[in-house]
């Protein structure tokens, strides 16, 4: 099957898009709450020092390694059931794991909010194809770029929403000027962004289960198997690794970012402004994309994308740190981070067969958490060796983004000669 067989659905319901891009939105600023809040705490917060040098890659670790271990699971089960039924059930397992993320605060137990992070990735691991691969069963293959332009730019706003509000946490927090109070108000802001995207994502129109006769594996990793040996056979796979490759630049930006307080002697909340906008920046890179492509996918607009990121990087890893600097870099670094995922996202979905999109997509994510998995073990045992210069590592990262470049470039000759 090639993308001019992918189903022809009707157009999304409005109610339907609202639902589920508010869903998703506070589903993302929920994990970027905690994630966040939890890695500025160790670097210099209420739990400094308990990880040692790095510790925030430690914390990014073990939000990635659920989704490499379940999502074999996670896949076919979106292709036997309806996306619809998994995702109000996975948001109503994020209330209690948001209270318990909480508590860890209140009572000041790092393992309790340490433990409820990995139960919300792993939440996150179930509703992640569920979501994405309901889209292109509600939208038609000429919208599903804008579809995924729109889902994208709710996220990262999603994704700024969640770190602006840990930045002020956080120094809440540590001046403790609330006293004990202060330790209430991560509880407090991450219940009622749950209950928020629960209540939105019971809006979601019906939708029908597209393999009901789908068995599921006893071994999850055997369908990475099987799923990988179906992709290599069509630009998917190669699509898979560019994709991947995204998310282990994003995975060692981010970690950078969240020191960069240090570095230039500023306060948490102007880092959360920072990551702000990183996350605006991907937003507008998503939906600028969606719409150049026209109701195409358009693999081009990677690839000069890619080329873009890495001279931006390498500039940011180079020239003379400041808060003014910083910030433009990470904005450009942003938005062409964020029309060179569109493209690509978007011919993993149209690609996949519908019976086993599902699964495919799982896959896909479990490639991309391996490649960030491994980021953030990277950054911790090699953040030592860059000493007071964090920001050199960013130079490490325009080299991975050639290789994106390079992917690109193959992928775009394999998806003409399969159009053709």
């Amino acid at each position: 099957m090639n993308a001019r067989d992918v189903t022809t659905a009707p157009p999304i319901p409005r109610k339907g898009l609202v639902s589920l891009l508010v869903a998703q939105f506070m589903g993302a600023a929920n994990d970027n709450i905690l994630k966040t809040l939890l890695s500025f705490a160790v670097v210099r917060g209420i739990w400094e020092g308990k990880l040692g040098e790095g510790g925030q890659g430690l914390i990014a670790l073990c939000l990635f390694v659920p989704f490499i271990i379940f999502s074999g699971w996670a896949g076919p089960l979106s292709d036997k059931y309806s996306k619809r039924t998994i995702a109000v059930s996975m948001k109503c397992c994020e209330v209690p794991l948001a209270l318990m993320g909480g508590l860890g605060f209140v009572t000041g137990t790092f393992w309790l909010t340490a433990l409820a992070m990995v139960l919300l990735a792993i939440q996150s691991t179930f509703f992640a194809p569920s979501k994405y691969g309901m889209i292109p069963e509600i939208v038609n293959e000429q919208d599903v770029s804008k579809a995924n332009g729109l889902l994208n730019m709710f996220t990262n706003i999603a994704v700024i929403v969640g770190m602006l509000i840990a930045g002020f946490l956080s120094d809440s927090i540590n001046t403790n000027n609330n006293g004990q109070n202060s330790l209430w108000f991560p509880l407090i802001a991450m219940v009622g962004v749950s209950l928020i995207g629960l209540i939105a994502i019971l809006w979601l129109p019906k939708l029908q289960a597209i393999n009901p006769e789908r068995s599921l594996p006893l071994n999850g990793f055997a369908s990475y198997a099987s799923s990988v040996r179906e992709m290599s056979k069509t630009p998917l796979l190669r699509a898979a690794i560019a994709w991947a490759n995204f998310y282990f630049i994003a995975t060692v930006a981010l970690l950078i970012v969240t020191e960069l307080g240090v570095l230039l002697d500023v306060s948490d909340s102007i880092v959360s402004y920072m990551l702000a906008g990183l996350g605006v920046s991907v937003g507008v890179g998503s939906i600028l994309s969606g719409y150049i492509s026209k109701g195409h996918i358009n693999v081009r607009i990677s690839r000069y994308s890619a080329f873009a990121m890495v001279i931006s990087l390498f500039g940011l890893g180079v020239l003379p740190p400041s808060l003014g600097f910083m910030s433009v870099g990470l904005f450009v670094v942003g938005i062409t981070a964020g029309m060179y995922a569109v493209p690509i996202q978007s011919l993993l979905q149209v690609l996949s067969t519908p019976e086993r999109r599902g699964q495919i997509l799982a896959t896909t994510n479990a490639m991309s958490f391996s490649f960030m998995a491994i980021a953030s073990l990277l950054y911790w045992i090699g953040r030592p060796l860059f000493g007071d210069a964090p920001q050199h590592i960013f130079i490490v990262c325009s080299v991975v983004a050639i290789l994106c470049w390079f992917l690109t470039l193959k992928l775009h000759i394999a998806v003409v000669k399969h159009e053709q």
